[in-house]
């Protein structure tokens, strides 16, 4: 038991224990929430489900990883924690944008979020902005305007204000 605790406390792993302790409470977490009125396969908790079930198994590969390099490589310096952040940095990134989607609003949040993630891809700056900047707009035109869903404007910073035009052209197209 002691060798156990101390391989999930140790600096290799111990990023990792972080997130599979918040994945397993969103996953506990995702069990309370209302059923939908019918007797569905797909309800609200299906998609937290999901997505908890499956970084648990990433995160799994990866204490699966290191105890493998652990019995491997005995003499040699193992990941440190800078390495560890750089692998579940997709992860950290998109439990930021969970955070700010309400916060800030779709476009904001999507546009940090695509920005993070294609840095984190390309490490191009440039490449990064035009992309997410590009992608974000699209995606905001093809739910907003053509399937008429009604997006996160935000509570922090209102997208509404910020962007007066935009109601004034969905009200035109409706």
């Amino acid at each position: 038991m002691r060798n156990l605790l101390k391989f999930f406390l140790s600096k290799e792993n111990l990023l990792a224990s972080i997130f599979l302790i918040i994945l397993l409470f969103y996953f506990f977490s995702s069990l309370n929430l209302e059923k939908t009125i019918g007797e569905d396969v797909v309800g609200p908790s299906s998609f937290p489900i999901i997505i908890s079930l499956i970084g648990t198994v990433l995160i799994l590969f990866l204490f699966l990883q290191n105890f493998k390099k652990k019995n491997k490589i005995i003499n040699e310096k193992n990941n440190s924690i800078k390495e560890n952040i750089n692998k579940l940095s997709p992860i950290l990134i998109t439990i930021i944008f969970v955070l700010t989607f309400e916060l800030i609003g779709f476009i904001f949040s999507s546009l940090i979020y695509s920005f993070l993630f294609i840095y984190y891809l390309n490490r191009h700056f440039k490449i990064a902005l035009i992309f997410s900047i590009f992608i974000t707009f699209v995606i905001f035109i093809l739910f907003y305007y053509g399937l008429n869903f009604q997006m996160p404007m935000g509570t922090l910073i209102n997208t509404d204000e910020v962007f007066p035009f935009l109601k004034a052209i969905k009200k035109s197209i409706y």
